[in-house]
């Protein structure tokens, strides 16, 4: 994992990539994976359960839904610009626009309007070869100090 410091001095992630095995048993190492680097780039506690939560929501569903590389994997990327940090989690599976059940209590079909809750920003690009789920998280800027003169 590449690191940089950033200018609030906190350490910040400039890029990183893992590539995991596309089994539901994996999901605890994508979720240590995203808690990491979100406290190493400084999100605080409330920012970083949110960006966990929907990182475990777009590899759950690139697991469940998308389709692995010829190694069974699914690629997962962090990058840090500035104050946003973003993970991507990339599968091989083409993207079908879930049905929403008009049943309030239904399971399925809410994971991307659960991930655009807990983030800033998702973004969906649909390729021909694969289906990539990008979600972006800004630190707060940290709060002015006053002077003591």
């Amino acid at each position: 994992m590449s690191r940089v410091a950033s200018s609030s001095n906190k350490v910040a992630v400039a890029a990183s990539e893992l590539h995991m095995p596309a089994r539901r048993s994996e999901l605890g190492a994508a979720r240590t994976y995203a808690g990491e680097v979100a406290q190493e780039f400084g999100l605080d506690a409330d920012s970083c359960y949110e960006f966990v939560y929907a990182v475990n929501e777009a590899v759950t569903n690139a697991i469940r839904h998308g389709a692995s590389d010829e190694e069974g994997m699914i690629h997962l990327s962090i990058v840090a610009d500035a104050d946003r940090l973003t993970f991507a989690v990339s599968d091989r599976g083409t993207f079908t626009m879930p049905v929403l059940d008009s049943d309030e209590t239904a399971e399925h079909g809410r994971g991307l309007a659960l991930m655009a809750t807990l983030v800033d920003e998702v973004q969906l690009y649909i390729e021909p070869g694969g289906t990539t789920v990008r979600l972006s998280k800004t630190r707060a800027p940290e709060p002015v100090r006053a002077r003591s003169d």
